[in-house]
């Protein structure tokens, strides 16, 4: 709202009614409410906001003796005692009439979320939006070998988001000699002494087996001999070389994938680690090199099905094994995933970018060895893609993977990955599994990530939101169809005071000396008896009156920190039980339904699934950053849904659709960063969209950080 203020580290919201910030207070249950004070949001207590007269008359009639139950004479006296009391009250009511109907507000609509981000993108997905001024291309000639041709002297947007170029070939390989030995020389000095373009093999080994430069020697023996052997000119091994000075190293490191693509082949040199031998194993050695992140890559970027030689420096250069590409997969441990890839690779099996993506992320996940940056697992994924950001050491690991996602078509990644829902509190994101065990394909995106922020967070728009109101319950406004019977009692039923009033007037009258008293009194005891039977039956013709279908509702999301039964939250909103409110039959994960007589799919109380009933009960006393319990009623769909969440959302945001249902996040709201966080993710009918407003930019993160007190 464009106000700058300091806040202490509390929960906070912003008011659908101006905008401004305020503290958030919870309505909770009883047994939360009494429990230790141990949240960053304030606590109240649950108050039943519904009209008085609607439940004056539900606590008289909830008194009666149920049903098929005999009645016994303390009943029937209680019953009658609030029977009568109720008519009086009721009577009094009806002489100052107010309106039972609820406040009709944004025409129906649900309370719109007044936000906006007004800062800068750490990086943006268009470079005009770019915080640094644009940056003008240099004039220096390009290297024909290692770059495309550009247009001097225009603006290169590009340099907002730059693209690593990718070079056609590596700048130093091993030559080998004529009869024995090699030189280290740069790739475009010898083609142009020879006029032709170097053919080189690999050589692929982990610095965990190779530490020393003695030990590193073995790699050149390897390279060389496999180089004769293969019949080409030169070799390529990391440790000679990626360059002559550390800042050439470190940008030639991120190139070897295009390095690997271009080599005739590969070979792999491995060590029989001191203290991990295992002499029974002949693969071990190579199962250990196949725990490093990088080399996941080299072997899938090998060219078609070739044979993989391997050297373990223990054994000597005679004693090679071969194994063919196809085969690595059974040297992993994600064996069922990574030979997925394997076979996209090698033209089995076609993968879309966004499958090529989410399986390549999984293996490199379960490969936790050999990173330098926090962004390596990105960087090493790029090497499987055809645009590649350049390396910014500063990027953490999301927002490594962020730009490379932006930067490439991959079917709406990061766009998809915002609606998941991670089965766990400690899942890490690039960790892809949702909780509702679907399939990032099998959700369509209907917002942009158009930037990416900072502390790992992103800038999405043009999603739908709608703010959730924790603090109270309200008298919700509805439209119901009028009978010619209910069009009748209503006008009798809001008389009857006056008609009382006036039998006892005209009753007094007539009973004064006079002409014309006999009939007045008669006329007042008619009006009065007419008075006291609506007066009597007024418990039960109010619930006729309000009871019956509603074919319309004001749009409201409540909120409250616990779990009660879906009739005491109708009587807390509504007065009575009517049946108006249902629990929701798939909004969260928590949500149970079934089938009844008719075979219609209807929701369940999900305590009566007894994990969910535990979790209820623990979540009373739950400790800082753990989950706890809420509720939240849609009094459009007229529904209740529980979810767990660290803090209560303080808004509803759709990014998207998944099986017929809408993909909701609820989010909390960090007032020191103007940041949205994601707490669950509930699935929500479509027809809620058309009572909800599109907000703009909206800064979004995945999962936040804890107060420290």
């Amino acid at each position: 709202m464009q106000r700058a203020k300091d806040f202490p580290a509390e929960d906070y919201y912003l008011s659908p009614f101006d905008g401004h910030l305020a503290k958030l207070f919870v309505q909770s249950t009883q047994e939360i409410y009494d429990a230790n004070p141990n949240s960053t949001w304030r606590r109240t207590f649950i108050r039943n906001r519904s009209p008085s007269i609607l439940q004056i008359s539900s606590w008289v009639l909830e008194s009666l003796p149920a049903a098929g139950r005999e009645a016994g004479g303390g009943d029937i006296a209680v019953a009658a005692a609030k029977w009568v009391s109720s008519c009086v009250a009721i009577l009094f009511l009806m002489t100052f009439p107010v309106s039972v109907a609820g406040e009709v507000r944004n025409n129906g609509r649900y309370d719109a979320l007044p936000y906006r981000f007004w800062g800068y993108p750490y990086h943006a997905r268009n470079p005009q939006e770019d915080r640094r001024e644009l940056q003008i291309q240099p004039l220096a000639p390009p290297d024909p070998f290692t770059a495309p041709p550009v247009q001097h002297g225009r603006t290169n947007k590009s340099a907002l988001n730059p693209i690593s170029e990718r070079p056609i070939e590596p700048k130093y390989l091993c030559f080998l000699k004529s009869t024995e030995g090699v030189e280290i020389l740069e790739v475009a000095q010898w083609r142009r002494e020879h006029d032709m373009a170097a053919t080189y093999i690999l050589v692929s080994y982990t610095s965990e087996h190779f530490r020393t430069e003695v030990e590193q020697l073995f790699l050149h023996d390897v390279g060389e001999h496999a180089a004769r052997r293969a019949g080409v000119q030169a070799y390529w091994v990391g440790c000679s070389c990626l360059g002559n000075t550390p800042e050439e190293q470190q940008d030639n490191v991120w190139r070897i994938s295009d390095v690997v693509r271009g080599a005739r082949s590969m070979v792999i040199a491995v060590a029989d680690v001191k203290g991990q031998e295992q002499p029974n194993v002949k693969t071990a050695a190579l199962r250990q090199w196949g725990t490093r992140v990088w080399t996941l890559p080299e072997v899938l970027l090998t060219p078609g099905n070739s044979e993989i030689e391997v050297y373990n420096r223990n054994t000597g250069l005679d004693a090679s094994m071969i194994v063919y590409k196809r085969n690595f997969a059974t040297l992993w441990g994600d064996a069922s995933i990574s030979r997925e890839l394997i076979d996209h690779y090698e033209g089995n099996l076609t993968l879309s970018s966004l499958e090529l993506v989410t399986i390549a992320l999984k293996c490199l996940h379960s490969r936790q060895k050999g990173f330098y940056l926090p962004g390596d697992m990105a960087y090493a994924l790029m090497g499987l893609l055809r645009r590649r950001p350049t390396v910014v050491k500063s990027d953490t690991a999301f927002q490594a993977f962020a730009r490379l996602s932006l930067a490439n078509d991959n079917d709406l990644l990061l766009e998809r990955l915002i609606c998941t829902l991670p089965k766990s509190l400690s899942q890490p994101w690039y960790d892809m599994d949702d909780q509702w065990d679907v399939s990032l394909w099998d959700i369509l995106p209907s917002t942009q990530v158009c930037g990416i922020a900072d502390n790992n967070t992103v800038i999405i728009d043009g999603c739908y939101a709608a703010a959730i109101r924790w603090k109270a319950f309200a008298a919700v406004a509805s439209l119901t169809r009028d009978s010619w019977g209910r069009f009748f009692f209503r006008y009798l039923f809001r008389s009857a005071s006056y008609l009382f009033f006036a039998g006892i007037a005209l009753a007094a009258v007539g009973s004064a000396p006079g002409a014309g008293g006999a009939s007045l009194t008669a006329i007042g005891a008619i009006l009065l008896t007419i008075a006291l039977l609506v007066i009597l039956g007024s418990p039960y013709i109010i619930r006729k009156l309000y009871s019956g279908k509603l074919w319309g509702t004001q749009a409201w999301f409540f909120g409250f920190e616990g779990y009660m039964d879906i009739s005491t939250i109708e009587k807390h909103i509504f007065g009575a039980d009517m049946g108006h409110l249902t629990w929701s039959t798939n909004g969260s994960p928590l949500s149970m339904h079934k089938a009844n007589e008719h075979g219609e799919c209807i929701g369940r109380d999900p305590t009566s699934n007894p994990e969910t009933a535990e979790k209820v009960r623990r979540a009373i006393n739950a400790q800082m950053g753990e989950q706890r319990i809420f509720t939240l009623i849609d009094t459009y769909t007229l529904t209740a849904t529980i979810f767990e969440a660290v803090r209560p959302p303080i808004a509803v945001v759709m990014c998207g659709a998944e099986g017929g249902m809408q993909r909701a996040l609820l989010c909390s709201y960090d007032s020191s960063t103007q940041t949205l966080y994601r707490e669950s993710v509930m699935r929500m009918e479509t027809i809620v969209l058309d009572q909800m407003a599109r907000v703009g930019r909206l800064r979004l993160g995945l999962r936040r950080e804890e107060f420290t007190r």
